[in-house]
């Protein structure tokens, strides 16, 4: 689970560092799934 936040955290701010896909749904969508997959890291890990 580390591997694929980090793979959609760099993904995330690859389309962030560019202006124009700011606002793209796109943008959105890959927050929301990090969003979750952190949460659901840090669950387990609070739990363990």
């Amino acid at each position: 689970m580390e591997k694929e936040i980090e793979t959609l955290r760099k993904e995330l701010n690859q389309l962030v560092e560019e202006a124009s896909h700011l606002y793209s749904e796109e943008v959105v969508k890959l927050s929301q799934e990090l969003d979750r997959l952190i949460y659901r890291y840090y669950e387990k890990t609070l739990i363990a």
